[in-house]
């Protein structure tokens, strides 16, 4: 299957798309596999007979990659799936582009000038992979209140779309905080799997008898200890060589509610605790097990974000539009998702391969060349003498041959 007959087929589910709007995408999709350099207007009209304006123009109309990449994990994804949301930062020189200003950079582990985008992402447990669904440009957060809260509100903007997916959002331990929590919890019917601080503050539930006095009930029977847990509380889900895993609903006072918790212990040779982790999910009915297993599976979020800043441009756009930044930043997370669908998941799981993108814009370039150059020189590309030696340059310079 090529990239061009995916992305019909999807195109072909969703209602408005009219015939120039289906053959623009079809191409822009696989012209991002085949450019090298920047992903800029200039650059894309070098690699097509569609001139710069026409980019731009393209760029500037509204298209719903939300239900595009809908379709795509419907179709795609195996059963169990979660969503995953992260901020990106995005580097972006200059003070006129709408949504410029200090956003934190995991890279660079500080604030830097540029801009931020906020991706919400499906992630396959089963595959073990991420596919994307929709990015937002931050951008004026200030009648939101805080940071937190407003994406606190992109979450509530697409609970919809997100709970077609899954009823779990992945997020990591920076939203472990309360405005974000109660935001989500309060406005959505979603429940919030994350990562607590070390020193998180937790209570254990008093389930004793209640004495006769005056006053309110006992609610808690004492401050939780990550290092030296209460086994009259805690049971252990995963028991490895090196690390165990204990679950238990606790009381968050932070979050003024009760949540179910998974403490994860790293032992040293001497089998005393090295390290510990504390992740959570505000869903009580929630497995130990799942908690941690959904948290793992977050990095992929991760891997999407680095397959589109070095490989479809992410991080290359031109434009000072929101609309054509919009435009731009889907389209460089769809473009991966399509590559992923294409020569990842389609493949059986058995015989699959890591997945690798500096392969498959290997693969599209040298296609590319290959038949520019048959073209000029009058070549059959699909004489018999022909089909074996087009096989072996296709393959020519790719990282697993």
């Amino acid at each position: 299957m090529s990239i061009e007959i995916l992305t019909e087929q999807i195109l072909k589910k969703m209602s408005g798309i009219g015939k120039w709007q289906t053959e623009f995408l079809k191409e822009n999709f696989e012209l991002q596999l085949q450019l090298r350099g920047r992903h800029n207007f200039l650059s894309m009209s070098r690699y097509s007979d569609k001139n710069e304006s026409t980019f731009r123009e393209n760029y500037s109309r509204r298209f719903d990659f939300e239900t595009f990449n809908l379709h795509l994990s419907k179709q795609y994804c195996s059963k169990e799936c979660v969503v995953g949301f992260d901020p990106s930062y995005i580097s972006k020189s200059g003070k006129q582009t709408p949504g410029c200003g200090y956003f934190w950079s995991g890279c660079a582990g500080r604030s830097k000038w540029g801009l931020e985008i906020g991706g919400f992402a499906t992630i396959d447990i089963l595959n073990n992979t991420a596919m994307h669904l929709i990015a937002d440009q931050t951008l004026s957060t200030k009648e939101h209140g805080s940071l937190l809260q407003y994406y606190a509100s992109l979450v509530s903007h697409h609970a919809e779309t997100i709970s077609q997916v899954s009823k779990y959002l992945l997020v990591d331990a920076y939203f472990s905080r309360f405005p974000f929590i109660e935001k989500v919890c309060n406005e959505t019917d979603l429940e919030v799997i994350t990562r607590l601080r070390n020193d998180a503050d937790l209570l254990y539930p008093y389930v004793g008898p209640h004495p006769k006095r005056k006053g309110a009930k006992t609610k808690h029977a004492g401050k939780f200890n990550p290092r030296n847990l209460d086994m009259a509380y805690f049971s252990c889900c995963i028991e490895e060589e090196n690390f165990r895993v204990y679950e238990a609903t606790l009381y968050c006072k932070s979050w003024k509610r009760f949540i179910r918790v998974a403490v994860m212990h790293k032992y040293d040779e001497q089998g005393n605790i090295k390290s510990h982790k504390i992740y959570c999910s505000t869903d009580l009915t929630l497995s130990g097990i799942d908690i941690f297993i959904y948290y793992k599976a977050r990095f992929q979020i991760e891997f999407l974000y680095r397959d589109a800043k070095q490989f479809t441009g992410l991080e290359d756009g031109q434009s000072r539009s929101e609309s054509k930044m919009h435009f731009h930043f889907n389209t460089a997370l769809t473009t991966v998702t399509l590559a992923k669908v294409i020569y990842h998941l389609n493949q059986p799981l058995e015989s699959r391969n890591p997945f690798s993108m500096a392969d498959i814009k290997t693969q599209y370039f040298n296609e590319l060349i290959i038949d520019l150059i048959f073209q000029e020189c009058g070549i059959d590309p699909h004489d018999k003498k022909i089909i074996p030696i087009k096989n072996k340059l296709l393959r020519f310079g790719k990282i697993r041959a």
